[in-house]
């Protein structure tokens, strides 16, 4: 039985693992023992990752819409349907209706291809991933790569960690390799300070839990940041920003944030006291804070914490943003965003510019286009290629319906979505098993994926699928493999500098701009340097509950969030695990405080009629102190498709995010 190393095709984490093959099959998978984020475990969904492959439901030839139908067809009609379908819409509306979307699940390499494939041969600036509305704000100042929320530390220095701050996260169940880390942690000492909502199991075990409420995170961070500098002034000194950002939170102490936060002064400073304390902290993020309405803003003021250092140590903390997705770092690495090329650089840099021009031989689209969010209802045509956008923004249904009145849709992906059963052509892809190329983790940490099978019927590579059309239309791509694309990533992205392709199949890979990449051959002056402390400005919410709606309803990011993905929903025995909430909630699960519950008069289990000034839908009750009192929670890919919360936009980018939404519960009738 041959055992192929790779990387586990789930979360941001990267764990290292081996797949079994057996006669062409791949019959299993377990954890590298070397890895430096896996040692050796793995959890439930990366023991599973194997089954995905071998699924009965994998696309294995291209399908043309006919009428009403998806039909089987040939590559060469499929191909020639993209291509007269794109050419249609480039000479009727031309490139600034089309949209195209990248993937988190997919390689480095076929991302850099779609980028070239977008801004080149279509000469469209509208390139997105969905994922990115999930997890991190978009970067302030494109080409700072420190801005873009990266992380600035390795998942290995919880090891010796005596502190971490834990916000807006649950990595017991989105990241489980850093939860196990953090129990480890707790086992020889480590002191958990944790900021959420929902009073999750390490919540429980922490030394401080803060119940923030939903919408008061940034003012939360506001008021730790003013204890810290304000009233100990015992972090910062003589650090870039320090006094700026000193001044822009001296009126934010704990007493007046209280009533936002719904966090006592005594507890915040018994969190910041914990902080000063710490000689070897480490900040963790991750969706629960990246999806509130004022994300940009809070990462920022987390990273002038990090900045400041900890009382016993002036180092800088290292924050880590747990990413959602396996490549989405990568993703992003890779220009697949409106506003930037690859490795973050500016449109607005002639010479940048200039250097992917020569590169690609080709003008390239130099504007900055549509988002993911925007381009259903603004373009005419879409190419999305292992993106689930139905499942990313926050109003499913408006979505599909989009997608469903386009002029033409192309969809490559390995299983049929949403998006695929609407689609005019569906071209079938191969997976994570049956490919090379390089995934990018949450630490920046660059690893070889390895093809151990080949994929199956007639599906393909997508860098291959996505150079085949663009060879179609008259622009044909140089490359003969994923090694040949990466040595061009590796020479035009200075963050990549130093990061050469075989290296990268031992275990572990390299972190791209580290001391590691920069002795092996990159350059030290392009090493990215993590911004300097920074002046916020924290308005109150002005949210409240009030006598016609008492509760405020927030969605949970961090409450189940890999029940209905498409990957987790395929992998067979993993399936049944995250699909328990859908068969026991079915209309939605809706947590309540047991105080709540017995105010209003539900019992857990029975069907409550929800209430709010969008609407009303009926949910199942979830009796649990895991919600504060006067707030209901419900996990964050169930209230997309409620239809009832109120829809924000965040100051950073303007993603739409579902904002916290006054209600009232009672029975249903």
């Amino acid at each position: 039985m041959a055992e192929i190393a790779t990387v586990c095709p789930y979360c941001g984490c990267g764990c290292g693992l081996y797949l079994h093959v057996r006669d062409g099959v791949v019959v299993g998978a377990s954890p590298s023992r070397s890895h430096p984020v896996a040692e050796g475990r793995l959890c439930l969904k990366g023991w599973h990752a194997h089954e995905v492959v071998d699924n009965p439901g994998r696309l294995t030839r291209p399908l043309v819409r006919r009428g009403a139908e998806l039909v089987e067809a040939t590559w060469e009609e499929a191909r020639s349907a993209v291509v007269a379908g794109l050419g249609k819409t480039l000479e009727t509306d031309g490139p600034q209706a089309i949209g195209v979307l990248g993937s988190a699940r997919c390689t480095n390499e076929d991302n850099y291809a779609l980028v070239r494939f977008a801004r080149g041969t279509l000469q469209t600036p509208n390139i997105d991933c969905s994922l990115r509305i999930q997890c991190v704000p978009d970067a302030p100042q494109p080409g700072e790569a420190w801005r873009a929320g990266v992380s600035t530390g390795q998942i290995a220095e919880l090891d010796d960690a005596d502190l971490v701050l834990l916000v807006g996260s649950d990595p017991t169940e989105e990241h489980p390799a850093v939860g196990a880390r953090i129990y480890q942690g707790r086992q020889r000492g480590l002191r958990v300070v944790a900021l959420s909502t929902r009073k999750h199991p390490l919540a429980r075990l922490a030394d401080l839990h803060l119940p923030v409420r939903p919408g008061g995170e940034l003012r939360l961070i506001a008021s730790l940041l003013h204890v810290v500098l304000a009233e100990q002034g015992m972090a910062g000194e003589g650090r870039p920003g320090a006094e700026d950002l000193r001044a822009s939170v001296a009126d934010m102490s704990p007493e007046v944030t209280a009533a936002d936060t719904g966090v006592s002064a005594d507890l915040v400073r018994q969190a910041a006291g914990l902080y000063l304390s710490s000689e070897r902290a480490v900040i963790v993020y991750s969706a629960g804070l990246a999806l509130s309405p004022q994300s940009g803003a809070a990462v920022q003021a987390l990273h002038s914490l990090a900045v400041l250092g900890s009382g016993g140590s002036r180092r800088q903390v290292p924050v880590l943003s747990l990413l959602c997705r396996n490549n989405l770092q990568g993703c992003r690495d890779m220009g697949v965003a409106p506003d930037v090329l690859p490795g973050y650089a500016s449109l607005g840099d002639d010479a940048a510019v200039q250097r992917f021009e020569q590169a690609w031989q080709c003008e390239l689209a130099r504007g900055v286009g549509l988002s993911a969010w925007e381009m259903p209802g603004q373009v005419r045509a879409m190419y999305v290629m292992g993106d689930d956008i139905t499942r990313s923004i926050p109003d499913p249904e408006a979505t599909l319906s989009a997608l469903e009145a386009l002029d033409f849709l192309v969809v490559q992906d390995i299983f049929m979505s949403p998006a695929a059963s609407v689609a005019h052509v569906v071209l079938p892809a191969a997976s994570f098993a049956e490919q090379d190329g390089t995934w990018t983790n949450l630490e920046r940490r660059v690893q070889r994926t390895r093809r151990a099978v080949s994929p199956p019927g007639e599906a393909r590579e997508d860098w291959r699928i996505i150079a085949d059309v663009s060879r179609a239309m008259g622009k044909p791509f140089p490359y003969e493999g994923p090694q040949q694309i990466f040595e061009e990533i590796s020479d035009l992205l200075p963050i990549y500098a130093g990061v050469f392709y075989p290296p990268l199949a031992v275990n572990g890979g390299i972190r791209w701009a580290t001391p590691e990449a920069r002795d092996a051959g990159g350059q030290a002056e392009v090493m990215p340097v993590p911004p300097p402390a920074e002046a916020l400005e924290a308005a109150a919410s002005g949210l409240r509950a009030s006598d016609q709606y008492p509760l405020l309803l927030a969605a949970d990011p961090t409450l189940r969030p890999w029940d209905g993905e498409v990957m987790v929903s395929q992998t067979l025995t993993v399936a049944g695990e995250f699909t328990v909430l859908t068969k026991d909630y079915p209309d939605g699960m809706l947590c309540l405080n047991p105080e709540d519950a017995k105010r209003f008069q539900v019992r857990g289990g029975r069907p409550v009629r929800v209430v709010s000034p969008k609407g009303e839908c009926q949910m199942q009750v979830r009796v649990t102190d895991e919600a504060p009192p006067g707030v209901a929670l419900v996990p964050h890919h169930q209230a997309t498709r409620l239809g009832i919360m109120e829809i924000s936009t965040d100051q950073a980018g303007g993603r739409p995010v579902l904002a916290p939404t006054p209600i009232s519960v009672g029975p249903a009738e």
